[in-house]
């Protein structure tokens, strides 16, 4: 007998949705704290996000992952496109080049299906439908990346900075130095200088500080932790320094944005 401790992949879905947008340009935003999804019924539009450029048409599935800068950039026609949020640790976010990806008629189902189950009204049916239903979407994208990346060259660069982002999330090493960053890479701090600007666009500090704003909004908004609890979370040694460089990156204090939600 095969003895199996598996654990469950996904700790809890905080949203779906169906999101009906009219034609639209320069819209900024950030994606959810997390794991983010879209799936692209009808319409077209250009995005930018991680500093790249996307012509997003019908089908394509969308990737975000913890609070990422979104720009809608333009958009001539009304847009339907079916959205997840979701939180996991099991699930490894993907690389930049697996952002956007053209899905299957199974997907499609299942993006149906998941929306659909998001509005029933027997709490049992509903909690267990969305959870297979995602299952299903991510066994899914597990299958089509793993296609794609079998068809093309891999980006070294890009695989190398993201395994770097996901540790710095889930070891909760939101303050490190270059030198720790080089450490975990095990590249010199020129050949990580120029992965980093090659894959976001910025440079390495840069883009943690990104990184740990990004956290800090999203606890904030979404989290039960206290603002000495989140200070402490991102390895500030007082909450002053942290109320000092969220206000100067944001333009308002913590105090405030969590008197908001």
């Amino acid at each position: 007998m095969n003895m199996l401790n598996i654990k469950y992949p996904v700790e809890y879905v905080s949203g779906v949705w169906k999101f009906v947008r009219a034609p639209r340009k320069d819209i900024k935003a950030k994606s959810t704290p997390d794991h983010l999804l879209h799936l692209v019924v009808s319409g077209s539009y250009t995005l930018k996000t991680n500093n790249r450029i996307y012509e997003i048409k019908p089908g394509n599935i969308i990737y975000y992952y913890a609070s990422e800068d979104v720009e809608w950039i333009e958009s001539r026609e009304t847009v339907v496109f079916y959205s997840v949020a979701f939180k996991s640790e099991f699930f490894k976010p993907l690389s930049f080049e697996n952002r956007v990806l053209k899905s299957t008629k199974k997907t499609v189902s299942a993006f149906e299906r998941l929306y659909e189950y998001s509005l029933c009204q027997n709490e049992y049916s509903k909690t267990l439908g969305i959870y297979s239903s995602l299952l299903g979407i991510l066994a899914d994208i597990q299958i089509i990346t793993s296609s794609t990346d079998n068809g093309k060259l891999k980006d070294d660069g890009a695989d190398v900075w993201n395994n770097i982002e996901h540790k710095v999330r889930t070891e909760k090493k939101f303050r490190p130095q270059l030198d720790e960053l080089c450490e975990m890479s095990r590249k010199s701090r020129p050949t990580l200088i120029r992965i980093c600007k090659k894959s976001t666009g910025e440079s390495p500090m840069r883009r943690i500080r990104n990184i740990r704003m990004a956290e800090a909004n999203g606890l904030l908004q979404f989290s039960t932790l206290n603002i000495t609890q989140i200070s402490e979370h991102l390895a500030y040694p007082r909450i002053h320094e942290f109320s000092r460089e969220f206000k100067k990156y944001f333009g308002v204090s913590p105090t405030r944005i969590r008197n908001e939600f």
